[in-house]
């Protein structure tokens, strides 16, 4: 009779843990769908502000506006992104204030900014950013003729 008990309390004993586990399991999985959700709106509003950059062309008030919306992305994306994308950026960015007067060169941008994409996507999805760069794909960003 005493075997049964020590069996029986040695089942839920297995069983709660199992369920313990899978639970944290399924709370670690949760917690990283967030993290890469809100990954994915830093880098977004980032592409967006530069895109403000670009399009604010001389309007001296569109591109202060733009800038300063780049400021604030920053400050998120210095909190989440990846050691690779955090490196791009700060290219990007010194790149930018080579020539702050905007006459840069549009083809050094393109290719700072596809390898921000790059980065961006194997932090969030290493699988389908090994297929793209494997392909040699290059993306394309909207860019103004300068005045």
């Amino acid at each position: 009779m005493l075997e049964y008990w020590i069996v029986v309390t040695i089942g839920v004993i297995v069983v709660v843990a199992a369920l313990c586990l899978t639970y944290l399991y399924a709370e670690s999985r949760e917690l990283r769908l967030v993290r890469s959700k809100y990954r994915l709106k830093v880098y977004e509003e980032l592409f967006h502000a530069i895109t403000d950059m670009n399009v604010a062309g001389a309007d001296g008030y569109k591109l202060d506006r733009a800038k300063k919306r780049l400021a604030f992305t920053l400050n998120r994306l210095n909190l989440v992104a990846s050691e690779e994308v955090l490196r791009h950026v700060n290219e990007l960015l010194d790149f930018l204030n080579e020539t702050p007067e905007g006459n840069f060169d549009v083809l050094r941008q393109l290719n700072i900014l596809n390898s921000i994409v790059r980065a961006a996507r194997k932090d969030l999805d290493p699988a389908s950013a090994q297929a793209i760069e494997a392909s040699g794909f290059r993306f394309r960003f909207y860019s103004p003729l300068r005045e």
